[in-house]
């Protein structure tokens, strides 16, 4: 059973599967033919915690499990996104509001001028 984490210098205890990141490991063909000579199936789970799984990964290295630290990551520069400047594009109704200033619309009743404001 799983009660801690497998890296022997972290003293984190095994509570929740969302936790951390789990191994089941078998191990190299040449142990599982001799572990089934002798009617045994072989395959070891392991458990390294958020902290430790971040860092380090589990391989079975011979005849053990062995904790060793992950790959470096490339430090990959993403350079910033370029979006080339366009002006606002205005709509037809805004240019020709601007070419004509506002101008009260007039009817003729009964021989009457009015304006509407």
């Amino acid at each position: 059973m799983l009660s801690k984490c497998a890296n022997p210098e972290c003293s984190a205890m095994f509570r929740y599967l969302r936790q951390g990141k789990l191994f089941r490991l078998t191990p190299t063909p040449a142990v599982q033919t001799a572990a089934a000579a002798l009617g045994y199936q072989l395959t070891e789970r392991f458990w390294l915690c958020d902290l430790c799984s971040q860092e380090m990964t589990m391989i079975w290295d011979g005849n053990r499990a062995a904790i060793v630290p992950l790959p470096k990551r490339a430090e990959v520069e993403i350079p910033p996104l370029q979006i080339p400047h366009k002006s606002p594009q205005r709509s037809n109704v805004q240019v020709a509001r601007q070419r004509a200033p506002h101008r009260p619309a007039t009817k003729t009743v009964n021989g009457r001028t009015i304006r509407d404001c």
